[in-house]
């Protein structure tokens, strides 16, 4: 069954990009950084500036015609799970390279719609970007980079006329959530967070980040302590004499092998209830991706791999070891 969800995905992709666009009068929408009026008939240029929208994109069978690369180094900014709708689409983006936005580049891309739902925009890239086409903001009433996946959908969908296709991905990825928290009640109640490490400093996540929010989902929580210590852009640094912070059921690292190696040579990890127990899980590149853009492509591919880790990991013997799932990605020969 594992080798056929890459088919079957990909065959649920080619049926939701052949619907037709749904014809749509000019619609209204309210964002984090204002209203916007946009005719979903008219929008044929769309290019994303955020990190992670081109997923979005892709998942409403919709080719952008310009991208930002956050990390990775993948060709046109596409990670694998995302590749075979991109390549059903026929997209072949641009890409902007760099944190900022670059706006002189956004202009010569000539768009008439600019996704900027997951993007370091503030309100004066906002208006600048405003003066070339439409800018879809992330959605209001969330903190930056803190919007559920499902609201990013909703909006987008909106803004291209896609309400219903956006509605069926969330609902198909809904269910894939759904059926793996029902086959794992002992998760409930747990504690547990995703974190990074650099330079001997721990990055810890509140608990509305993309990757402590599907954590949540299957009842592993987050100290809610890391809520008051995030900053505004939703982590916070702590020193490694801190990782008594982190000393939970369950710690999923978004890290390298070579950080990996350096947390595990350190005094105060070794002597963690987390790390004895084995309750670490270290995610690998494809893992970390997948968990930090957080959409509902990556959160496909990725439930299937991070569910036999915690149920490895939160057993609390070291001896277990935590599989690395499937090295297949969608797409591969």
């Amino acid at each position: 069954m594992p080798r056929l969800l890459p088919a079957l995905c990909l065959l649920f992709l080619l049926c939701l990009f052949s619907a037709p666009r749904a014809q749509a009068d000019p619609v209204q929408l309210r964002h984090a950084f204002g209203e916007i009026t946009v005719d979903p008939a008219k929008v044929r240029r769309i290019v994303s500036v955020g990190y992670h929208e081109q997923d979005f994109l892709y998942a409403l069978g919709l080719a952008p015609v310009g991208v930002h690369e956050w990390f990775g180094g993948h060709p046109y900014a596409t990670w694998p799970w995302a590749e075979p709708a991109r390549i059903a689409l026929g997209a072949r983006p641009e890409v902007q390279t760099g944190f900022e936005i670059d706006v002189e580049w956004v202009w010569m891309m000539e768009p008439d719609l600019i996704v900027a739902t997951f993007a370091p925009m503030d309100a004066q890239t906002y208006a600048l970007l405003s003066e070339i086409a439409p800018v879809v903001g992330r959605p209001e009433g969330y903190p930056a980079w803190g919007a559920p996946w499902e609201e990013e959908l909703r909006l987008i969908g909106r803004a291209t006329g896609r309400e219903a296709a956006a509605e069926t991905v969330i609902a198909r990825t809904g269910a894939r959530i759904a059926d793996a928290v029902a086959s794992h009640p002992e998760f409930r109640g747990l504690s547990g967070t995703a974190a990074f490490f650099n330079d001997g400093q721990i990055i810890g996540y509140r608990p509305s980040d993309g990757a402590n929010r599907l954590l949540g989902q299957f009842g592993i929580l987050t100290p809610p302590a890391f809520d008051d210590m995030a900053s505004a852009g939703g982590n916070f640094m702590v020193s490694s004499e801190r990782f008594d912070l982190f000393d939970l059921d369950v710690l999923l690292w978004l890290v390298d092998g070579p950080m990996q190696s350096e947390i595990e040579a350190l005094p105060t990890w070794r002597n963690l209830r987390v790390a004895r127990e084995g309750r670490a899980i270290w995610a690998d590149q494809m893992m970390t991706g997948a968990m930090s853009f957080q959409s509902p492509l990556s959160i496909d591919w990725a439930l299937e791999r991070l569910v036999p880790m915690l149920a490895a990991a939160v057993d609390g013997d070291a001896a277990t070891a935590i599989p690395a799932g499937p090295a297949e990605m969608p797409g591969a020969p």
